[in-house]
């Protein structure tokens, strides 16, 4: 009985993928004997794992985003005559490609498009002027439409690589609400919400637009992910109290923690982030002006080598305070912390006094005000 069961699970598993599977022929005769990157766009920190596509290696294809470590899919493709590209893929996911012409030092890259189940032909002549990727899906055609549909809130650019201006973020996320209502199954609008929090940071009409959703597609995995890390951050923003983080077995920031100061400032940092380690001086001048006011220091890395950095810069720019380590990833998580650096002040009872994105004038000013 269990032999016939594992080959059910077998046959199962089998079919799933081979109904998730995608196929791209592409013809770049601009780039035979040279490569591309194919893969997500940059993303926040944290959001990373949403990007789930996998291709098929083989000798003209490789993995690069495992190769450095990302957490995100992107592949590194050797262009021949002719180039067949073989996956498979949970969900549309937004792609691009990308040229790096390492004699002129300067990177090319296509438009954002959707790639997801099917099989596709992509003719990709070359991108220096931001070609547009024209495929016949239904994500791509969704997306077109939404896209036309936002065109009323942007000033659009002169130039290929510039962004075009937002107008209104406000008035983006109604005329993007009205849009899901009509279309609640949108896998376009979805991925808008995530690209406006990755440019905008975040604002509360974004959960609002995410119950306009249909029952049926708030049950896939992509929205309950983008879900469940913007309420974190909704859970964590000013007048709300921070949650109890576990950075590992033997260090924990609990509630009373904050009883014994009537203030206490949180830096989130990483050894990755160079403004990070510049802004560092100024927060060690923050720590002797305000010298009543508990100042502690949490570190993004978990892997020996990338601790032992840590400590070296923190001890350079002489910081004595405490830091901690998130191993876990739970602070990361509980607060959606998902750029740095990121800053908080909380008061004696855990309360959320500021959240700020690196800016540390903000924060003094704040500390000034509530000290008073």
């Amino acid at each position: 009985m269990k032999k016939i069961n594992c080959i059910f699970l077998i046959f199962i598993s089998n079919f799933i993928y081979s109904q998730n599977n995608f196929e791209i022929n592409l013809t770049a005769n601009s780039y035979i004997n040279d490569s591309l990157m194919f893969g997500a766009p940059s993303t926040r920190n944290g959001f990373g794992d949403l990007y789930t596509f996998k291709i098929s290696p083989n000798k003209n294809v490789s993995d690069f985003g495992q190769k450095i470590t990302m957490d995100h899919s992107v592949y590194y493709l050797k262009i021949q005559k002719e180039n067949t590209i073989n996956g498979f893929i949970e969900y549309p996911q937004p792609v691009s490609f990308v040229h790096l012409d390492k004699k002129n030092k300067s990177a090319s890259s296509s438009k954002i498009f959707f790639l997801e189940k099917g099989k596709y032909k992509i003719d990709l002549p070359s991108l220096s002027n931001g070609l547009e990727i024209n495929i016949e899906s239904p994500t791509n055609l969704d997306y077109k439409n939404l896209q036309k549909t936002l065109e009323p809130v942007y000033v659009k650019s002169k130039k290929p690589y510039e962004m075009d201006s937002l107008i209104s973020l406000k008035e983006k996320q109604k005329i993007l609400g009205e849009y899901i209502k009509k279309r609640s199954d949108s896998y376009a609008a979805l991925w808008e919400i995530l690209n406006d929090y990755t440019l905008y940071n975040y604002h509360s009409d974004y959960l609002k637009n995410m119950k306009l959703f249909s029952t049926k597609f708030k049950e896939n995995k992509l929205f309950k992910n983008i879900e469940s890390r913007l309420k974190s951050e909704s859970l964590t923003a000013i007048g709300n109290k921070i949650p109890d983080i576990y950075f590992d077995k033997q260090n924990k920031l609990m509630t009373e923690d904050f009883k014994k100061y009537s203030l206490t400032f949180i830096d989130y940092w990483s050894t990755s982030c160079a403004p990070c380690i510049k802004s560092m001086p100024e927060i060690v001048a923050l720590h002797e002006e305000f010298k009543n006011v508990n100042f502690i220091t949490i570190t993004d890395e978990n892997k020996t080598e990338r601790m032992q950095l840590a400590k070296n810069i923190l001890k350079k720019n002489n910081v004595t305070w405490t830091n901690f380590f998130d191993r876990n990833k739970d602070f990361q998580k509980k607060v959606n912390a998902t750029s740095y650096p990121l800053y908080f002040l909380i008061d004696k009872d855990g309360k959320i006094i500021a959240r700020s994105m690196g800016d540390i004038e903000e924060v003094k000013k704040k500390m000034t005000e509530y000290l008073k």
